[in-house]
């Protein structure tokens, strides 16, 4: 059919008689009103509260859950019960599975404060569909108060009695709650799987795709700060010194950034917007999404009752690499981590030495601490003590940092010099290298693991001797019970040491060399005049030192490099002086 055919046609105004206006005013146009306002009359004894509830899901059943809707239903059960005084209290968008809701809150006040004397909503799942808080409101908390309840639709009245079906329909609705939940869940963690980022906003250096809004696009702006915090946290910089050197830039924090970029953003602007918090500086130095990956599920809810969320372990994340544009590269997030790991808070004395959280004893794997020595007329030695004396652990050994330094910066140049003038032997020695100790190292563990498992073995088989001999009477009660304790308080102990151990030979036996990173590293260096922390960082992951041979006085030091791992340079230096063969020594 031609739209063509049809014209509008303007229907002729009417004059209305003044009974007919009275009519449309008072009984029809609150009925068609978007916000129906409640009945304005004074109640000398209280205050009727109406209230309305309506969340996200429920605006997927149609109008009739609306705000709108459930205001026309009260109001005429107002009018035919006589009923004014009335007030709303209204929560929009809220879930009825938690209790924190302004208007319920608000309506809660003035119940403890005495001026509501009856409360009315549509049915009850309007109220909570949480059964048992549900019901301490309405079976303890409103009847203490004095307070008449109404549920419209669903016949409760409390001065009629207590309705035999309220307690089992306060049940569903909660059912209903629990079900929707699960749906949710169920399409949450198929996004989630299906490589979807779950976050609702993207972290502070990116954007939405202004027409593919799924994906992300790197915010130039804000990417070069997050580059920058980087590369402060290279520098030696701890979160709460590189917050306050974003303050006073006056870089805005990224609450009031995406505010001023007209975006929507979480959290409360600042009274300063340039001020950044520790916590903002720290959350930016560990996500792995800068590296341009896709990270799902590192948090959950507790239960669908509650909002609050939780973190969880990183194995049960789902991760998705390349899946956006990087803002940091590999090399230098694994660098800022393990710069992280061995962090050291400043004590009285001032900042510690760039070295403090890196070495360690070869001899017991204990953290070395720093100690100023102040008895000596240039005014104090620094040095590196063992912890593990203190726990009985190991001996009273150290090593002067100047020591350190200097061995270290001797290697650092050795380094440099070896994998600029010999790249290719470089990367077939320490991939050999590094896969024979990642196999030495496996097979360590599986051998330990081995023990532990057997011994959780043996222990269920003494427990069940145990119950057998306490059930012919060899064993007493009370021998049974203190035994089978002990016993079962070791299993416990080795439990943890059987997951812990699965989980390091899982991360063992998927870790690999990057060679192609130490490389690009030292290719930022032509030579190294001294040693800062932006240098020992980028190549240095720990370093052992061994007590002092008392017999030679010498004292190992062993250096494992980031990305590498453990690597004599100076042997691999000395072994390219050698002729390669005889026949090629003599033909030169």
């Amino acid at each position: 059919m031609n739209t063509t055919d049809y014209i509008y046609q303007p229907v002729p105004q009417k004059q209305l008689s003044e009974a007919a206006r009275v009519n449309i005013r008072d009984n029809i146009l609150p009925f068609y009103t978007k916000e129906p306002q409640a009945l304005d009359y004074d109640e000398p004894e209280g205050i009727t509260a109406l209230y309305v509830r309506l969340s996200v899901d429920d605006r997927q059943e149609g109008e009739s859950n609306s705000i709108t809707n459930q205001k026309k239903i009260l109001e005429r059960y107002c009018r035919e019960q006589g009923y004014s005084g009335t007030r709303y209290y209204v929560d929009d968008g809220v879930s009825g599975v938690t209790f924190e809701r302004k208007g319920f809150k608000e309506m809660l006040a003035d119940v403890k404060a005495g001026r509501i004397v009856r409360v009315i909503v549509k049915d009850m799942s309007r109220f909570g569909r949480d059964y048992l808080q549900v019901g301490m409101f309405t079976d303890i908390l409103f009847p203490q108060y004095g307070v008449h309840f109404v549920a419209v639709n669903d016949g409760v009245d409390s001065t009629r009695g207590e309705n035999e079906f309220t307690a089992i329909r306060n049940v569903f609705n909660e059912m209903f709650a629990r079900d929707t939940s699960k749906k949710l869940l169920a399409t949450w963690q198929n996004k989630g799987k299906s490589g979807e980022h779950l976050t609702v906003r993207p972290p502070y250096g990116y954007i939405k795709h202004p027409d593919d809004k799924k994906k992300w696009i790197v915010d130039e702006e804000a990417a070069a700060i997050v580059q920058k915090i980087y590369a402060l946290c290279m520098d030696g910089m701890g979160p709460t010194k590189i917050a306050n050197w974003l303050r006073q830039q006056r870089i805005l924090s990224p609450v009031a950034y995406h505010v001023e970029q007209g975006r929507k953003a979480m959290g409360r602007i600042p009274d300063d917007p340039c001020r950044w918090t520790t916590l903002a500086v720290s959350n930016i130095l560990k996500r792995l999404d800068y590296l341009g990956h896709t990270v799902n599920f590192r948090t959950r809810k507790k239960s669908f009752k509650t909002r609050t969320s939780v973190l969880t372990s990183p194995d049960e994340w789902v991760i998705f690499e390349n899946t956006q544009e990087p803002i940091i590269d590999e090399n230098t997030f694994m660098i800022v981590q393990n710069l992280r790991k061995g962090r050291v808070k400043p004590t009285s004395m001032g900042d510690p030495p760039m070295l403090s959280g890196l070495v360690f004893c070869a001899d017991c794997d204990s953290k070395m601490y720093y100690s100023r020595h102040t008895r000596t007329p240039s005014g104090g030695i620094v040095r590196f003590i063992c912890s593990g004396y203190r726990k009985e652990k190991c001996t009273a050994h150290y090593i002067r940092m100047s020591t350190i330094e200097e061995i270290l910066l001797r290697n650092l140049r050795e380094a440099i010099a070896y994998v600029t003038h010999h790249e290719n032997d470089f990367i077939r020695e320490a991939s050999d290298i590094s896969m024979r100790e990642r196999d030495r190292e496996i097979a360590k563990q599986k051998g330990e693991l081995a023990k532990v498992e057997s011994r959780y073995t043996e222990l269920d088989a003494i427990i069940k001797r145990l119950y057998e001999d306490n059930i012919s009477g060899k064993l007493t009660d009370e021998r049974f019970v203190k035994l089978s304790r002990d016993y079962e308080r070791e299993q416990d102990t080795l439990k943890a040491v059987i997951e812990d151990t699965r989980k390091e030979l899982k991360e063992q036996e998927k870790s690999k060399t990057n060679v192609k990173g130490f490389i690009a590293e030292a290719k930022k260096y032509t030579d190294i005049k001294e040693l800062d922390a932006t240098v020992l960082r980028a190549f240095v992951h720990k370093i052992l030192v061994s007590e002092k041979d008392k017999e030679t006085e010498t004292q190992e030091i062993q250096i494992i490099y980031n990305f590498v791992g453990i690597f004599d340079f100076e042997a691999a230096i000395q072994q390219t002086k050698k002729p390669k063969s005889t026949e090629t020594a003599v033909s030169a």
